[in-house]
């Protein structure tokens, strides 16, 4: 397993996408940082080149992104971003995560794809696997992966679970369209981690991780009882890719404290 830090949900002080943390995260012992792609997507050329300067001087690779593209775009629904911005937005985000050198790019952004009132689910459900279908054709060239979130329907009221998750993937039919599976979401959603053996061996390609309660860094095992018998169907379906930590903290000061527990106690569960 590689472990990770997702920079997201963190407060920032000193730059919008989380990079104040990477060198924290390099002495703390984690293998790579992944940062909010959107984020990523509008920076300057010079503010890019300085972040990718810093991470080559760590030594600390953005393994993945998040934060998938911006809260305006809407890909479900009759009043929808036109395929002529989403090409445009997907071609510069992508270029840039290549050059970063990232593997995966996590599809979640639960406000773009939930699907409105009165409107069909299937149809939905449709544009979706259209969308994705494009941002498959424009990151082959990359070889980036688009890896699909199951995200909790507190949240989103499509794609809630990791078997609709993989019938999306299996529809969209790309080889680089893939799963992710989000430990929060499918405790969340009452699932079992059984349900990674439909499909987890052949589309699993990232995990996220955090507790239930808060959605905090996983810093107490005893309130996540079921996180073992997580770790046990991923070693069951042969998964060996990255691990991110994707939480919240409780307070800036108490940050490193709880990465540096939550990555102790995620090496120790997951081996």
């Amino acid at each position: 397993m590689l472990y990770g830090c997702c920079v997201n949900l963190l407060p920032k002080t000193l730059d919008r996408i989380g990079l104040e943390y990477a060198g924290r995260l390099k002495r703390l012992g984690y293998d790579y940082i992944e940062l909010p792609l959107n984020e990523l997507a509008q920076l300057s050329e010079q503010e890019f080149r300085d972040a990718r300067t810093v991470l080559e001087e760590l030594d600390l690779p953005c393994r993945a992104c998040n934060d998938f593209m911006p809260a305006r775009f809407q890909i479900t629904g009759s009043d929808i971003t036109s395929r002529a911005e989403l090409t445009d937005y997907l071609r510069r985000a992508l270029e840039r995560a290549a050059r970063l050198g990232i593997s995966f790019a996590v599809f979640g952004s639960p406000w773009s794809r939930s699907c409105p009132e009165h409107y069909s689910r299937e149809a939905a459900f449709g544009q979706i696997a259209e969308f994705l279908s494009l941002a498959g054709e424009e990151a082959a060239p990359y070889q980036v992966v688009i890896a699909i979130e199951p995200i909790n329907r507190g949240e989103t009221n499509m794609l809630n679970h990791f078997s609709d998750g993989v019938r999306m993937a299996r529809t969209v039919d790309y080889p680089n369209v893939r799963v992710l599976c989000d430990y929060y979401h499918l405790r969340f959603e009452g699932d079992s981690p059984s349900v990674l053996l439909d499909g987890g061996r052949e589309l699993l390609v990232h995990t996220h991780i955090s507790q239930l309660d808060g959605r905090r860094y996983p810093t107490d095992l005893s309130l996540e009882p079921m996180l073992p018998e997580y770790a046990g169907v991923l070693r069951q379906i042969g998964y060996a890719g990255g691990v991110s930590v994707e939480s919240k903290v409780d307070a800036p000061e108490h940050w490193e404290e709880q990465a540096a527990l939550a990555l102790a106690n995620l090496r120790q569960v997951l081996g």
